[in-house]
């Protein structure tokens, strides 16, 4: 008897602790279920969030790689047209250049010219200042000279018409430079457009 009911007892108070313990478990149990549904409550708004987040971001990726295209595309055709316009300013000055050795050249040419026939006019006095009195004349061949051709103001000399012809091709040389100068600026000006 009394040794049943001690072990009844002992049972009793043994299945009650596991009973409170059982209790406590289920009690934390439904709270972790009550958190776990309430973060799973949160989480479809959250993840809505973070999709549409994502989403965002990849658009504004996708824009930006559009934007960074036609930012090149701008960049080059600005590139472009300052280049354009550099050669527009230098085909202007070219031709300005080459207009300007041009005239230049002509005007070293009609003085070279001009000089040449001064000193063809006045060539008898040239041969006539070398002639000696009983030295043959190197054109008619006389010995004596009783009226040679004198110098007149002006004259112009041999070396002053090789002055003018070097003048004169030097400043051909100088068109010929600034007109392919003229012709590369208009080629390279014709490319950028």
């Amino acid at each position: 008897g009394l040794e049943s009911a001690r072990r009844a007892e002992r049972r009793l108070t043994h299945l009650a602790a596991e009973r409170a313990e059982v209790d406590r478990q289920a009690r934390a149990d439904e709270d972790q279920l009550h958190d776990a549904e309430g973060w799973l409550v949160g989480w479809e708004t959250a993840r809505a969030a973070l999709r549409a987040r994502i989403e965002a971001a990849q658009e504004a990726a996708g824009r930006a790689e559009q934007l960074a295209v036609r930012r090149e595309s701008a960049r080059t055709r600005l590139e472009a047209a300052r280049t354009r316009d550099r050669l527009t300013g230098e085909a202007a000055q070219a031709q300005r250049s080459a207009l300007d050795s041009a005239e230049h050249a002509v005007q070293a040419r009609n003085r070279w010219l001009d000089l040449k026939e001064q000193r063809l006019n006045g060539i008898a006095a040239e041969l006539a200042a070398g002639l000696t009195d009983g030295t043959p004349c190197a054109v008619c061949g006389a010995t004596e000279h009783p009226a040679p051709a004198r110098k007149v103001a002006g004259h112009v000399d041999r070396a002053a018409e090789e002055r003018a012809q070097t003048d004169h091709q030097d400043a051909e040389e100088q068109r010929a430079r600034d007109e392919r100068r003229l012709a590369a600026v208009r080629e390279a000006l014709a490319a950028a457009t």
